[in-house]
């Protein structure tokens, strides 16, 4: 039996033309599994001849139209023809790409300058298609560079790709995609303004390349959310970003934010994270502090005094146990004064059992003014952020950074987390987090289409 896969075009002037691809046989006496259907490298081969077919006429009749002056008319000579070697997804592909005369209708005053240029230079200013340098990008933003380049060898029939490659494409494409928020931030100036924003912020630690002379170094991570408008994702590197705060100011745009926008921020307690907010909008901004770790820290000294209580049988301490249990009541509802009291009573009476007992009851006491101590200590630091948490829930406002935390798992710590031994200059680990957060927002092919 015998395949034969041909290529027929026709061109906009009515020629046509045919390609002969290849011619397959298979067997159908003995016939084995091997001869069933396509294999790979038979698939990766026919896409390449096809991809180097279509590719050679395109560039022809895309030549022919260039020929044409759009404003007198003339047919332009062919000033010569040069080899020019396309990166695709199917293939490497060397075509023939004329250079053609650009008239001088338009300046009359050189008739005899002679001046050419390649209509496929501004087609692909980048000698590659947008579709590969997405994949490209894409897989590097998730896998290794060495990783992403095997799998593309392996997978597809284009070029042969070295880690290299992928990390410089990589690269360009989040130089692209940073340009490209201005021009998306435009865009939401038709929207209808909303009326207030919410920006969820989270920070992971990436290891440091040892000529950075540090052990590590910071990588925010936060979604933007409002009401009407779709979520956006963003990555930033502080010290690998050239401007970190005109950065996340045009995300902030491209989510809708414009002057007079309340904006509300929730983040753990680290002090940087709102006040960078507050420097990308040259505005106040809402801080309210995270309700998880408020509710984890709270656990903590509840377990302690249980456990203090336990060992102290027959010793009164008559309210100290509710007093342990009221705290997180108090905190929910927004009466901070109140839960501050509670603490100090906590704490005194654990200071009093420490210095009055030993062994295993003055283990216990020490533990639970560790535990009281630093609660305290974090509610103080961050008291404008408490708010009334019931009242919020209730409004069905967030009041929670989760969003924030599970995008540290899937920017930063799925390409850069601890589990991987690659270390990480500044600028690099800002550009693969701005490419991870379009891939998970979509927006990678639509910066690519506009970046082309």
């Amino acid at each position: 039996m015998k395949f034969k896969i041909r290529l027929e075009t026709e061109f906009g002037w009515g020629e046509k033309r045919s390609h002969e691809i290849c011619t397959l046989e298979r067997r159908s006496v003995d016939a084995s599994e091997e001869d069933i259907g396509l294999c790979l490298v038979e698939a990766k081969s026919i896409l390449n001849e096809i991809q180097r077919a279509l590719l050679q006429d395109q560039v022809e009749e895309i030549g022919e139209i260039a020929r044409v002056c759009r404003f007198c008319g003339t047919y332009l000579p062919v000033h010569d023809r040069r080899r020019r070697r396309i990166d695709t997804l199917f293939g490497r592909v060397i075509v023939e790409a004329p250079r053609v005369r650009i008239c001088m209708c338009g300046l009359p005053g050189f008739p005899t300058l002679k001046v050419a240029h390649s209509p496929l230079t501004r087609l692909l200013p980048g000698n590659a298609t947008p579709e590969l340098r997405r994949l490209q990008a894409e897989l590097g933003a998730r896998h290794s560079f060495r990783e992403a380049a095997r799998l593309l060898n392996e997978l597809t029939p284009c070029g042969k790709q070295n880690h290299v490659t992928i990390r410089n494409r990589l690269a360009t494409l989040a130089d692209d995609l940073a340009d490209d928020e201005s021009t998306a931030a435009s865009e939401t100036d038709r929207r209808p303004k909303p009326p207030d924003i919410t920006v969820f912020l989270d920070s992971a630690y990436v290891r440091s390349r040892p000529e950075y002379q540090r052990r590590n170094f910071e990588v925010i991570v936060g979604s933007i959310e409002s009401k009407g408008c779709e979520k956006r994702r963003f990555g930033l590197s502080v010290i690998g970003s050239n401007n970190a705060r005109e950065y996340l100011r045009r995300n902030l745009e491209a989510a809708g934010w414009r002057d007079g926008t309340t904006v509300t921020v929730l983040s753990d307690g680290d002090p940087a994270l709102p006040r960078l907010v507050r420097d990308a909008t040259g505005a106040d901004v809402s801080h309210v502090l995270d309700w998880w770790h408020i509710s984890i820290r709270i656990r903590h000294v509840e377990t302690t005094f249980q456990t203090l209580l336990s060992l102290l049988e027959g010793v009164e301490v008559p309210g100290l146990e509710p007093l342990a249990q009221s705290l997180r009541w108090r905190i929910w509802h927004g009466q901070a004064d109140r839960a501050l009291d509670a603490i100090e009573t906590l704490l005194r009476f654990g200071i009093r059992v420490r210095r009055e007992t030993i062994g295993r009851t003055n283990e216990a006491a020490f533990s639970a003014v560790a535990r009281a101590m630093e609660l305290r200590t974090y509610l103080e630091y961050n008291r404008a952020a408490l708010v009334d948490y019931g009242r919020r829930r209730r409004n069905e406002k967030a009041i929670s950074t989760s969003r924030a935390e599970g995008l540290v798992n899937d920017v930063a710590n799925a390409r850069m987390g601890k589990k991987r031994r690659m270390r990480w200059s500044p600028q690099g680990a800002h550009r693969v987090a701005t490419v991870r957060a379009a891939v998970l927002d979509g927006r990678l092919g639509e910066g690519l289409l506009r970046a082309a």
